[in-house]
């Protein structure tokens, strides 16, 4: 989940460094994600066709329902597991706002934000007990990338935008990550912050916009055509590419 506000310096996003023990990608600066799990499955999605028709009609492959309400459903619990962002809606049809004050709101979420994490709770749970139900209507698809064959730990990934919402703040977990931070994408692509080859990516594809709007538009709008890089051998060693008529065009 590619979070992102509008700072000082223009449009940031919130990045988490991975553990310097993780089996993948250790010590990296990624944004906030992770697999879908089963329990993701056991929400009852109204509007999964909808969620459908969204994916399969930007991308280059259809989608099925029951896909593309894990995905959603996985965005949004992952969101709120490793940044403590949750797009949830209330009775009321408001995302919820966690002002400074509700001090036991947010002693609940923090409580509820671990339950999920360990496995104690499912996000169905979570959502019917407090009378939420997840703001489909935020996180916007933006890619999809698949890791190159040759690569033992491969993952199929969507990548979704979603700008973070007023009375919520981001803090990483301190399970799997060890910091998390707010950057501009120029600032992120510094050497001082270790990437991996398709978060780079991502953040230069986000360098031309000035703000959360600009990139919103944009992300709605554009195409999602399948990566898939592949390994090459050059005189620096074996390296990652994008096919060539999939630059810039993805």
């Amino acid at each position: 989940m590619i979070l992102v506000r509008d700072g000082p310096a223009g449009l940031e996003t919130f990045m988490v460094e991975r553990h310097a023990r993780s089996a993948v990608a250790p010590s990296a600066y990624v944004f906030p994600g992770g697999t879908v799990r089963e329990d993701d499955l056991s929400l009852k999605v109204v509007d999964a066709a909808a969620l459908a028709k969204t994916l399969s009609s930007r991308g280059d492959a259809a989608v099925s329902a029951q896909e593309a309400s894990s995905l959603y459903v996985c965005a949004i619990r992952e969101l709120f597991e490793e940044a403590g962002v949750f797009l949830v809606r209330d009775a009321e049809g408001a995302v919820l706002h966690v002002a400074q004050a509700e001090t036991s709101l947010q002693e609940r979420l923090e409580s509820t934000r671990l339950a999920l994490q360990s496995g104690d709770f499912t996000i169905a749970q979570v959502l019917d007990e407090n009378g939420w139900r997840p703001a489909f209507d935020c996180p916007v698809p933006f890619s999809h990338w698949i890791t190159p064959r040759a690569v033992a730990a491969r993952f199929d990934t969507r990548f979704f935008v979603a700008e973070l919402p007023p009375g919520q703040s981001a803090l990483h977990d301190t399970i799997e990550t060890t910091a998390g931070v707010w950057l501009t994408p120029s600032r992120a692509l510094e050497p001082e912050f270790h990437t991996v080859f398709a978060t780079a990516h991502h953040l230069r594809r986000l360098l031309p916009f000035e703000g959360v709007s600009d990139l919103l538009a944009f992300a709605r709008e554009k195409p999602i055509r399948t990566v898939l890089p592949e390994l090459v051998e050059s005189g620096e060693g074996r390296r990652a590419a994008i096919p060539p008529h999939l630059n810039d065009s993805w």
